[in-house]
């Protein structure tokens, strides 16, 4: 193949990028113009002494597209029909440490390769010095500073929440503003805080994950009395003022209400907890405090005493009996005498 994956330095001819990049998309037109244009040659994920690269080859001597890396053993290839003078748009995604290769802006992928290990780096390609005809040449970071995406022009047609039993956002939820999707901050607060979420925009192309993190403070939560008795309906106080969408009672959703902070769940609700502790959840606007509280009984069982040994009796009982021994036997020496 035209990329030397060994790990040797990068090749002299390849024009290396000042920066690093990590999730991107590059693309090219290009055509077979000249006899001596053999191979278009891609690489990524540079280290910084140019040991270690992954390749990217579009070989026109033996028909075939080939991406990974040989030092770890990793290779894919797939095999395309080129043509001399036939522009090619060959474009590469890399995201959340997976390539997709695309050719002629096909919507069909024509590799798809897990990068094990991939954690970015700088780029080359041999352009310059590859005898191709080319244009339209572009390279494009997927990555925001708010760690959004850039979509790069795409139709967005939904976007998930992964980290949250992938959850469809609704469109009030996102916006789209010169393809960079964001994600609303007024949903990243209903989320649980100071986390980071995996998120996928479905495109018209491809699929783009990428990663948010919500707000490190939110509203908390706790239970108004250390012990609630059956019977009683169980309350729970916010710090501050939030809208409550749902509630969970170890996992199993409550019907509940809410009103001046507080958050009630009634007993007539609770008649299938058992007693004990438990973990209440609260979805709010302001994030998804968890409070504990404990269930018992409304009588406390007291177990059965033995009733106590009365000793007067007991000792009257035992004086009595032996009187009667003792006046057996007198009467038995009395009777034998007699005789």
């Amino acid at each position: 193949m035209g990329v030397n994956l060994t790990p040797s330095e990068i090749p002299i001819e390849f024009d290396v990028s000042e920066y690093s990049q990590r999730d991107f998309l590059y693309s090219v037109t290009l055509s077979k113009t000249s006899a001596e244009a053999k191979n278009f040659r891609f690489a990524f994920g540079i280290s910084e002494d140019l040991q270690a690269f992954w390749g990217f080859d579009f070989d026109f001597e033996t028909d075939t597209v080939v991406l990974g890396n040989e030092e770890n053993g990793e290779v894919m290839s797939a095999s395309f029909d080129f043509a001399e003078n036939t522009e090619y748009t060959v474009s590469l995604i890399v995201n959340d440490a997976v390539a997709k290769v695309y050719v002629n802006d096909t919507d069909l992928v024509l590799l798809v390769f897990n990068l094990e290990g991939y954690e970015g780096g700088r780029v080359a390609t041999d352009l310059e010095t590859g005898h191709f005809e080319y244009s339209k040449e572009s390279l494009t970071s997927l990555n925001t500073l708010e760690g959004d995406i850039f979509c790069c022009g795409y139709d967005i047609q939904k976007v998930v929440n992964l980290s949250d039993g992938n959850y469809r956002l609704a469109e009030n939820e996102y916006s789209v503003s010169a393809g960079v999707l964001t994600i609303e901050e007024s949903y990243l607060r209903t989320l649980e805080v100071n986390t980071e979420y995996k998120f996928r925009a479905v495109t018209s192309l491809t699929d783009f994950d990428f990663y948010v993190s919500t707000p490190e403070v939110g509203v908390s939560a706790s239970a108004m009395v250390e012990k609630y008795y059956r019977g009683d309906d169980v309350k729970f106080e916010l710090s501050e003022d939030a809208s409550v969408s749902r509630l969970t009672i170890d996992g199993e959703k409550y019907d509940c209400v809410s009103k001046d902070g507080v958050v009630t769940v009634s007993a007539a609700n609770l008649t299938n907890l058992t007693s004990g502790n438990h973990v209440a959840k609260l979805f709010t606007d302001k994030g998804r405090p968890e409070a504990t509280f404990s269930l018992y009984e409304s009588v406390e069982v007291i177990p059965e005493l033995p009733a106590p040994v009365n000793r007067v009796f007991f000792i009257v009982d035992i004086v009595i009996l032996a009187a009667i021994i003792i006046g057996y036997i007198t009467f038995d020496q009395i009777q034998k005498r007699s005789k």
